[in-house]
């Protein structure tokens, strides 16, 4: 493939060569960076993907369940909807004595309240649909196509082993942490989004993005690269022109990259993977870097997602010509 499958393009597009790094098999995949959006994509889907999925992957280990008492129930919910921007008095005695968790800040865009209808799309084996399902939401329901079968808690939350073509909707918030990105087709993938999404709905992507300074500094050592279950890297063009194509616009964006874009980063470039680990370092990772290193990359982290360069970006889509958000849309030539 010497042509971008996001915008068609043919000029300038340069080729990388990342290698499997996760479990240290050290294969090396083709990719192309298009000349004009930026976007990092695998020129070949290896037939045997799922092979590059073991069962030890991470997505797929067991979450801790736990069946909270009615009444504990009951109380979580109060504080939930004053996080989410009711007015409980209750719950905001209640919210003093707890840190609000990351996707209050999700949520927030998409206007979510407990009677939400929310699907977790490629959410693996449900953690955080379980969590959210202890802070009082009911309407709750996740879907990955490569679990080895449906599950279905006794707290109530299902996991569906579908394709979205399979999928019935509308749902009203719509999020995919960290899957988008293993798709093979992404147009076709927010095509059916589009469908599901209902009138007014929020799509959420949470991804990596090729624009980046860790990408600039790592090349094929970015921990992000992933090759090859990472068979498409966005940039915030390229994602903008292809939300575009499937009738969404894109109203806001964050960014929320962590410490580790420098961590397991700075270890694939000295030729550590992650299978290598244990043996390198009997304490973990924290053993590979001085105190002074981790305080750095943590404000590095920090400074870069103040300035839109982090290695991974939240993105809010809504159906092209809906007003159910008010934000102005982001500039896709930042």
């Amino acid at each position: 493939m010497t042509i971008c499958g996001i915008c068609a393009n043919d000029r300038a597009n340069r080729l990388h060569y990342p290698r499997e790094l996760m479990f240290g098999w050290g294969e090396s995949f083709e990719y192309l960076e298009c000349g004009h959006c930026g976007c990092l994509q695998i020129t070949r889907i290896p037939e045997d993907l799922a092979r590059y999925y073991p069962q030890d992957y991470y997505a797929y280990h067991p979450p801790r369940v736990k069946r909270l008492p009615r009444l504990i129930q009951r109380l979580r919910a109060l504080r939930t909807r004053h996080f989410l921007g009711e007015s409980q008095l209750l719950g905001a005695f209640f919210a003093l004595f707890s840190r609000r968790p990351e996707h209050f800040q999700w949520f927030e865009r998409g206007r979510v309240t407990l009677e939400t209808r929310i699907l977790d799309v490629g959410c693996g084996t449900g953690r955080l649909l379980l969590k959210l399902e202890r802070e009082g939401f009911r309407h709750v329901l996740g879907v990955d196509p490569y679990l080895q079968a449906e599950i279905r808690y006794d707290t109530g939350v299902t996991i569906l082993k579908r394709q979205l073509a399979e999928l019935a909707g509308p749902f009203d918030f719509i999020m995919l942490h960290h899957s988008f990105e293993h798709m093979p087709e992404p147009g076709e993938t927010l095509n059916q989004l589009h469908r599901l999404l209902a009138p007014g709905g929020t799509l959420l992507l949470r991804i990596p993005v090729a624009d980046c300074h860790a990408f600039r500094k790592y090349g094929v050592h970015w921990v992000a690269w992933d090759a090859p279950r990472h068979l498409y890297l966005h940039t915030v063009r390229s994602l903008h022109l292809l939300a575009q194509q499937c009738g969404f616009e894109m109203f806001d964006v964050s960014y929320d990259s962590t410490l580790s874009q420098f961590v397991t980063s700075e270890l694939y470039l000295r030729g550590i993977t992650c299978q290598d680990m244990p043996s390198r370092y009997a304490g973990g990772p924290k053993a590979a870097f001085t105190r002074q290193e981790w305080r750095h990359f943590a404000r590095a982290a920090a400074e870069l997602n103040r300035q839109r360069d982090g290695d991974t970006a939240c993105f809010y889509l809504r159906a092209t010509g809906s007003t159910h958000n008010n934000h102005p849309p982001p500039d896709p030539d930042r």
